[in-house]
């Protein structure tokens, strides 16, 4: 397992916001912990997960969940995603982004820096497959897929 403090080059082509329709199946696990101590977990999808840089991130979730209500409080993400081969789990330290009065979809916005990345690669398999997704109406969450990474960027 290696353990460094930004993202690969594999996990950044993953998150770099490019190529949408060839990365619409994968999904993700984004763990915080919860108000009475307890690991919570949620599943966010490539098009709620911008990579500005190999070192920030930025993240939309859907209005008041208790996902975003963690890290309001807590400030700390793990985000854990397999891609290429390879699980990363990525420690965020994370803070509010304010609203977008003329945005299309209201989210909860985040930036989010990177506090260590783990890349666990067995040298007796491959890893196969994550968390993969099929989506309903593609171009429909294409579209706003776009539009919210486009909002994560400003």
């Amino acid at each position: 397992m290696i353990s460094v403090n930004c993202l690969s080059d594999r996990l950044f082509e993953l998150l770099d916001g490019n190529r949408l329709d060839e990365k619409q199946h994968e999904a993700f696990v984004l763990q915080t912990v919860s108000d009475d101590g307890w690991p919570h977990a949620a599943m966010i999808s490539v098009g709620e997960i911008i990579a500005l840089s190999r070192t920030e991130i930025r993240i939309a979730l859907w209005k008041n969940t208790a996902t975003a209500a963690n890290i309001r409080r807590r400030g700390k993400v793990q985000f854990m995603a397999w891609w290429k081969g390879a699980a990363h789990y990525v420690k965020l330290q994370c803070e509010p982004l304010p609203s977008l009065k003329e945005s299309e979809y209201d989210r909860d916005r985040f930036a989010c820096r990177i506090v260590s990345v783990k890349e666990d690669v067995a040298k007796y398999a491959d890893l196969t497959s994550g968390v993969r997704i099929q989506l309903h109406s593609p171009e429909e969450v294409l579209n706003r897929w776009e539009k919210t990474r486009k909002e994560l960027k400003r």
